[in-house]
């Protein structure tokens, strides 16, 4: 079984509060709302000013390939609260980077961490890769924690440029590893 067969078969999982599933074009009030303020991307895409940017960017980034990109989903209230995706997915390698992103009043209860956790020992156990990173802006130190929780490890600082606005950025990097002692 290859990795986009273990990635189909995990379509759909869940952890105590959260469960994880497709994106469905339904999504898109519940993604427009969280699209439409700058606060909930900051670091992740431009805003969505319009309905119709949400739609177009909910079907071509987040449905039109979608093994690997999940909605983040509330059990208690069942909406979509989120997203957490794999970046870039070398099946050679056997190594991803994850992206993330939650609606704000979703901040700082836990939420992403549990995600990231589940997708890392998921990751590790059920998909077969060795190492995964998530790369943070230097100012974004929410998900800097997000990453220190999940026992992934500062790996490196490094400038790049932003995808978006194409200025140069600092980053951190951080990584986990098969095996990583630091659990």
């Amino acid at each position: 079984m290859n990795i986009w067969t273990k990635l189909a078969k995990f379509s759909f999982y869940e952890t105590e509060r959260l469960y994880f599933r497709p994106f469905f074009f339904t999504d898109v009030d519940d993604f427009h709302q969280l699209a439409s303020d700058p606060e909930n991307l900051q670091f992740i895409f431009p805003a969505q000013a319009s309905l119709e940017e949400s739609q177009y960017t909910l079907a071509n980034y987040f449905m039109k390939s979608p093994l690997g990109i999940w909605a983040i989903c509330d059990k208690k209230d069942e909406k979509m609260i989120g997203s957490i995706k794999f970046e870039k997915l070398d099946e050679i390698k056997k190594e991803a980077e994850i992206g993330y992103f939650l609606k704000k009043n979703y901040w700082s209860q836990g939420y992403m961490t549990e995600a990231v956790t589940k997708l890392r020992d998921l990751s590790m156990n059920e998909f077969a890769l060795k190492q995964l990173s998530i790369v943070t802006h230097l100012e974004n130190v929410a998900s800097q924690k997000v990453a220190e929780k999940s026992y992934f490890v500062l790996y490196r600082r490094f400038k790049g440029s932003d995808r978006y606005t194409r200025k140069m950025r600092d980053y951190l990097e951080f990584r986990y590893t098969k095996g990583n002692l630091n659990e």
